[in-house]
């Protein structure tokens, strides 16, 4: 009676031991480890940066002096009364055009600069942020921080 209640436990506690094993598959690394690659890994992040910086920073002040010109040409022909009017547009693209041009280019110098520098030390989360920032399709050379490295 008590080989079969022995037996019984140790198979219990074998299976028990099986399941709990599992989850020690892939350990988590020690904090020391972590630090050591960080230090290692900060020349390719500021490398990444500074290219994401040199990328950014004429797309999109390219990018947003167009859509700023579009938005001061748009707004100028909507207050003289008919956005999609031929003569308010002409107007418009004459006053509000070069306005927007102006802002949007002074907003893209620093939204590129910001978003360049953050995104290529820290990483992109997704190769399809849709960003105009990603280069050559990609996500500069920096990985996301993640536990699972």
């Amino acid at each position: 009676m008590r080989m079969k209640i022995l037996s019984s436990f140790l198979a219990a506690a074998l299976l028990a031991v099986g399941f709990a094993a599992v989850s020690y598959a892939y350990p988590a690394r020690p904090e020391s480890a972590r630090v050591w690659y960080e230090i290692e890994y900060l020349p390719c992040r500021l490398v990444s940066a500074a290219s994401a910086i040199l990328w950014d920073v004429p797309t999109a002040a390219f990018q947003d002096g167009v859509k700023g010109a579009i938005g001061g040409t748009k707004m100028v022909a909507r207050n003289l009364g008919n956005e999609d009017g031929t003569y308010e547009l002409v107007a418009g693209s004459l006053t509000g055009g070069p306005v927007g041009l102006v802002a949007g280019t002074i907003y893209g110098l620093g939204h590129g600069l910001v978003y360049g520098a953050w995104h290529g030390f820290v990483g992109y989360p997704s190769p399809h942020s849709g960003s105009h920032s990603e280069l050559f399709q990609g996500r500069q050379y920096v990985v996301p921080y993640d536990d699972n490295y």
